[in-house]
């Protein structure tokens, strides 16, 4: 690297930052000018003079503040790396798209076709790649460069890649634009088609991958994508807290981020609680069922309407009498139960089988063609409105769950033969208060469905699914119906599982998400947990009751503590006060019961996060302090009855968070104890 050709990076990167600027200006100046032009054609308008497109106003404007938004100036690097190809041509990528005042491409978006060479060349496979650069920088300043000269042939490290990768932790997660390896990029720019699923050991960046798929699909099929969404699920608030800057530095401000629980409670208020057994209950897809079989229930027969083979549907209209049979009303009535699947579409397949009816006898007996304001006249009759009332009647979905809780007989027809008596039982609401819990809520949007088929303007085009590990199936159902005929992109590690419904296959998985089948990879290779780390944590594998391949970290460095104390809380200040000696984030993990004790003790360092070890999943520390890792592995299964038997639940879960709790540090880990070790523990120390 020699000083001018660093001078010449730095200073191109300053042109860049000035063609930024510019691309800012000129945006703002038509935003100014547009809404000029729309204020005078409010106030200077004559008789007759049509006043200004309110639509596309707002469109205007609404375009313009993202783009402005997107061109703020921000402490990024512009660029990041660089491509000379075999025919001369060398560009520079990063993470937008500039031009200069000419149009011509001073840097090319990473998402660009073009750009995926510069994550798949290698020195045995070059893509027409003559020399890669890779750019080290300090905030937005460039402060070096190192190349790779692919024609040599020869596998060569890079200094800047792995310095980047190990970059202490510090505030939200960033994004990987500049360290996407091969295997990751291949996962990004998959079909926008494909229904992908990524089973990911500890640090090997599926969340990165999933986050940079939904910015990839965005920006090369924005016709598809954006018109009908995307969205991303994460396990907990805290969570997409933590990723919540990754889309908006890429330039994607318009996808939206929320959990299960918020994608189904949205317009419900959540004040009820579940015991645990109820809430299991309440998560297994037998009560998709129950929710079916509770809807079609208040489906009603012929002979329980009003009317009979002596007294038929009859309908007087201006003089005459028009009649329905009883075999016509029953034939009626099962062709709209046969062929649809919907409370509402085969009520209204009813209604227009009855109307049909009636057309016929007036074209028939009167001569008459009926138009359409006679059809609504025919529906809205007493005698039409008597018989559909009485044997397909209209529904509401809260109304139905309240009958399933509160009305013990039909909750006995409806379980029957579904759940055992003891959880039908749980089930049970007493009184008239219904208070909603989450999980009601799903089977309140299992109903709602059932009901009626789900407005296609909630539903997205792509789905990016986190943590999908830990979804019950009925949460999976829930997120299908909001995906319809879109594409999902399902990120997880089985062996991270600790809900007690979370999956142990992933093609079950898939399956409640509505997909016959879908692409299954699985990373392996980590690159932020160090080696000492991951193979602490594969020591569990065994006991995890899951198939999953054991990780292994590209990282030699890396450090494991063990520190036996009398006083846990002293030892854990104490593991606090060393590591913020060093750079760098702190997460201090501890089972839930024991959050609320060690608060106090912490020191008030912004640095410093105390997590509850149910919550740990998918978040990073620099230096991370598991507290008793005996008492996390302590966390409570679920009992419920199943078959008059009394049945422990995911006895695995606390085994899981001990797991997720050592493998989210990504320098040092410090095992605080005052009690004995868990056996691999207690083997790794005395190595």
């Amino acid at each position: 690297m020699s000083e001018a050709e660093l001078r010449a990076e730095i200073d191109f990167h300053e042109q860049v930052r000035e063609a930024i600027a510019s691309m800012r200006t000129t945006t703002a100046d038509l935003l100014e000018q547009y809404e000029d032009e729309f204020n005078e054609g409010k106030e200077n308008r004559f008789d007759g003079d049509k006043g200004p497109d309110k639509h596309l106003g707002f469109s205007m404007a609404r375009q313009s503040t993202e783009r402005l938004a997107d061109l703020a100036d921000r402490d990024v690097a512009y660029f990041f790396g660089r491509l000379w190809f075999d025919d001369g041509e060398d560009y520079r990528l990063g993470r937008r798209h500039v031009r200069d005042q000419d149009s011509n491409p001073m840097v090319l978006d990473w998402r660009a076709p073009l750009s995926e060479r510069f994550y798949r060349a290698s020195a045995h496979d070059r893509h027409d790649v003559a020399k890669r650069r890779r750019y080290g920088f300090q905030g937005s300043q460039i402060t070096g460069f190192e190349d790779e000269d692919l024609t040599l042939g020869e596998e060569t490290g890079s200094d800047i890649l792995r310095a980047e990768i190990e970059r202490p932790r510090t505030g939200p997660m960033r994004d990987i634009v500049a360290t996407i390896q091969p295997e990751q990029d291949e996962l990004i720019r998959e079909n926008a088609n494909l229904n992908l699923c990524v089973q990911g050991a500890p640090g090997t960046g599926k969340t990165a991958v999933g986050l940079h798929r939904a910015a990839w699909l965005l920006y090369n099929h924005p016709k598809q994508v954006r018109k009908s969404g995307l969205l991303v699920i994460g396990p907990n608030e805290g969570f997409l807290s933590y990723i919540s800057a990754v889309l908006p530095t890429l330039g994607e401000k318009s996808v939206r981020q929320m959990t299960v629980e918020s994608l189904t409670t949205s317009g419900y208020t959540i004040s009820g609680t579940d015991t645990p057994s109820q809430k299991a209950l309440k998560h297994d897809p037998r009560l998709a069922d129950v929710a079916r079989r509770a809807v079609w229930a208040h489906l009603g027969a012929v002979e329980q309407s009003p009317f009979d083979a002596q007294t038929p549907l009859e309908v007087s209209d201006n003089g005459w009498v028009w009649r329905l049979g009883v075999k016509y009303l029953e034939k009626s009535l099962n062709t709209a139960r046969e062929v649809t699947t919907t409370w509402s579409a085969g009520r209204e397949n009813l209604l227009d089988a009855l109307t049909f009816g009636l057309r016929r006898q007036a074209e028939i007996r009167a001569g008459v063609s009926p138009d359409e304001k006679w059809v609504r006249a025919m529906k809205r009759s007493e005698p039409v409105q008597a018989f559909m009332e009485a044997v397909w009647p209209r529904l509401k979905p809260r109304e139905v769950l309240r009958r399933l809780y509160t009305d013990a007989d039909f909750r006995a027809q409806v379980c029957d033969g579904i759940l055992s008596e003891d959880e039908t039982r749980l089930l049970a609401v007493k009184g008239k208060a219904m208070r909603l819990s989450a999980a009601d809520a799903l089977i309140l949007d299992e109903i709602s469905a059932v009901v009626e088929i789900p407005d296609p303007s909630e539903t997205f085009a792509h789905i990016v699914i986190d943590e999908a590990q830990d979804l019950s199936p009925m949460q999976c159902r829930a997120i299908a119906r909001r995906s319809g005929q879109g594409s999902i992109t399902v990120l997880g590690d089985l062996a991270q599982g600790t809900t007690p419904w979370a999956a142990t296959k992933w093609s079950d998985q898939i399956h409640h998400l509505g997909k016959h089948e879908a692409t299954h990879t699985e990373l392996t290779t980590g690159y932020r947990v160090p080696g000492a780390i991951i193979s602490l944590a594969n020591r569990m594998l065994p006991d995890l009751a899951v198939d999953v391949a054991p990780a292994r970290s590209l990282r030699s460095d890396g450090s494991v503590e063990f520190l036996p104390v009398d006083d846990a809380t002293a030892g854990v200040r104490k593991a606090v006060d060393e590591a913020l000696e060093l750079e760098g984030a702190v997460g201090v993990i501890a089972s839930d019961h024991s959050i609320d004790r060690l608060r106090p003790e912490l020191p008030e360092d912004a640095r410093v996060e105390l997590v509850p070890a149910s919550l740990a999943k998918g978040l990073e520390y620099d230096h991370v302090v598991v507290v008793e890792p005996e008492d996390i592995i302590a966390a409570e299964g679920i009992t419920m009855p199943v078959e008059g038997a009394v049945t422990t639940v995911a006895a695995t879960v606390g085994l899981r968070h001990l797991y997720v709790a050592l493998t989210r540090a990504v320098s040092r880990l410090t095992v605080v104890h005052s009690g004995e070790l868990p056996s691999y523990l207690r083997l790794l120390r005395t190595i």
